[in-house]
């Protein structure tokens, strides 16, 4: 069994009966017809246990077009009757509902759409998921006809994406021919449009319940219908640099906002949080925007064999085809959030837009760095380098050991060994190494590396950059020793970094409605992958105060 994170999914239906009775229609809302989805095949079960319909029986409101200001009826009641689920309709008196129910009487409209969330689900015998328990969240008349085929978040055919191929199947591709979302459609109009996207305006409308609007709603609407997905909330266009961030901003506590409220700020400086510096991107780390589901990409293990032969044609060749195998992405959702007041959003100085952007993108690239140096694998974290089976090791002691010249020349023989070192590779380790390192003298009291040769970023040991990041662990144990240091070398064009659609970004102004704030949930989908363990070496149980 599966629990799946609450996400809304949508179904398209024909409906079959027009007629009403007491400004009242009976419609079939859901069966178990098999729905094709990113991740395979959806099979709604309608058990009698799988099925909740306690939203739907209280009332539950009926909308055009999943719009929350336009409700034209309420669900009377609804029920479970030959594995399919049926609700009765009662239109309302508006001149909106009138006009639904009237154009629903005589076909014009005989399209119904409703929401629902998965909370489990379960792969039968033929590989296909079978949602064993999930809710109904609301029901829509719409207008646009869609194949009830198409699966998540369902728009006309003409938008679908494109299946992925097996790579392995046809002619074995470079990394950067991996399937992604095309942005050949985003025109220079589009990205100048983009560029004057604004959070803000969208959080308003989402909190007000009007939706998006203007040129915030024309640009969702792009994206929506280009990658084939939709968002309880909405997408920011991945050009505008949103990510993540945990925190919430207050006018009545000074240190979680309220210091954003004009008192004779001098907005030009404002100061940021401390954070760790990132540096993966910096050193070549290969970013794959815009990926669909679950990715393969091929990998060379093992390369073929030459032969030498004889020139009296009596030698032959034996056959070497090599070896292969996939690193397999596949999405780990980082996810921040944060809160505001209603009248800091009013009164905010600097812009509250610009404090909260340049927030989010420092945590989402502290995050992506931290995952790749360091993610666990497990607790939903990507696997990083350090973790990665495989990558070259230097050990330095039973319970650890103080780092010396001889370790950084071993980690670029590990490597070197592999056929994987280039005149690109880099060191990175953290602050306490750097400090200790600097601090090595020869015999005569000399330090051996130049403390003041480079600024940071511009260091180099061994003829070879050398990078400093706090992201870097410093509370590894061996043996008996704890607070234990890293230092990894490798050419890091071969860390793959995978980003899976648009930023999505999702508004709730209600659970904190006693107080005034409005909650705002971002999430991004990533995956972090190495090419060639070989490519990198590590030294985890370094000493350094």
């Amino acid at each position: 069994m599966t629990k799946t994170p609450t996400k809304l999914y949508t179904r398209f239906l024909t409906v079959d009966n027009t007629e009403t009775k007491d400004d009242t229609l009976t419609v079939s809302f859901s069966s178990e017809t098999p729905v094709a989805r990113q991740f395979g095949t959806e099979i709604l079960s309608h058990d009698d246990t799988a099925v909740n319909l306690k939203r739907f029986n209280d009332s539950a409101p009926v909308l055009w077009s999943h719009d929350p200001s336009q409700q034209i009826g309420v669900i009377k009641r609804a029920w479970i009757e030959n594995r399919k689920g049926y609700a009765e309709i009662q239109f309302g008196n508006s001149s909106k509902a009138l006009e639904v129910q009237k154009d629903v009487e005589q076909g014009i409209i005989r399209n119904v759409s409703i929401g629902y969330s998965i909370e489990e689900m379960e792969e039968d015998e033929k590989g296909r998921m079978v949602a064993t328990r999930w809710s109904v969240m609301e029901l829509s008349f719409v207008s646009v006809p869609a194949d009830p085929t198409v699966g998540v978040s369902r728009v006309h055919p003409s938008y679908s994406t494109k299946e992925m191929s097996n790579p392995l199947n046809t002619q074995i591709p470079e990394p950067n021919q991996i399937q992604a979302i095309s942005t050949d459609w985003q025109s220079a109009e589009y990205r100048a449009a983009s560029e004057n996207f604004s959070v803000i305006d969208a959080l308003k409308g989402m909190q007000s319940g009007r939706g998006l609007s203007g040129l915030n709603a024309e640009i969702n609407q792009e994206i929506e219908r280009q990658t084939g997905r939709r968002s309880e909330g909405f997408f920011v266009p991945s050009n505008t640099g949103w990510n993540m961030q945990t925190r919430a901003y207050v006018k009545g506590t000074a240190s979680a906002g309220g210091n954003l409220i004009q008192t004779e700020l001098l907005e030009q400086n404002f100061v940021e949080a401390l954070r760790n510096r990132t540096i993966v991107g910096e050193l070549g780390a290969r970013y794959f925007p815009g990926l669909v589901g679950n990715v393969a990409i091929p990998r060379r293990t093992g390369d073929n064999t030459a032969y030498w032969i004889g020139a009296d044609n009596s030698d032959s060749i034996t056959e070497s085809t090599g070896s292969f195998d996939q690193i397999s992405m596949s999405p780990k959702t980082v996810g921040a959030l944060t809160k505001y007041s209603h009248l800091m959003k009013l009164q905010s100085t600097p812009e509250i837009e610009q404090v909260i952007r340049n927030g989010f993108i420092a945590i989402i690239a502290n995050a992506i760095d931290a995952a790749a140096l360091n993610g666990s694998g497990s607790s939903n974290q990507p696997t990083g380098v350090l973790n990665t089976t495989g990558i070259g090791s230097v050990a330095g002691g039973t319970n650890g050991a103080a780092a010396d010249l001889d370790d950084f020349i071993d980690l670029k023989k590990e490597v070197s060994v592999d056929n994987a070192d280039l005149s690109s590779c880099a060191y990175v380790t953290n602050s306490k190494v750097e400090g200790a390192v600097h601090k090595l003298k020869d015999s005569n009291g000399d330090y051996i590396l130049d403390p003041y040769g480079a600024e940071l970023g511009q260091q180099q040991i061994l003829s070879r950059r050398l990078e400093i990041t706090n992201a870097m662990p410093s509370n590894i144990s061996k043996g008996s020793g704890s607070n234990l240091s890293a230092i990894l070398y490798g050419n890091f064009a071969d860390l793959y970094i995978g980003l899976f659609g648009d930023l999505e970004i999702l508004v709730d102004p209600f659970s904190d409605f006693s107080k005034g704030t409005t909650a705002v949930r971002i999430l991004q989908s990533i995956d972090i992958g190495v090419a060639h363990a070989g490519s990198f070496a590590a030294m985890k149980d370094v000493i350094a105060a």
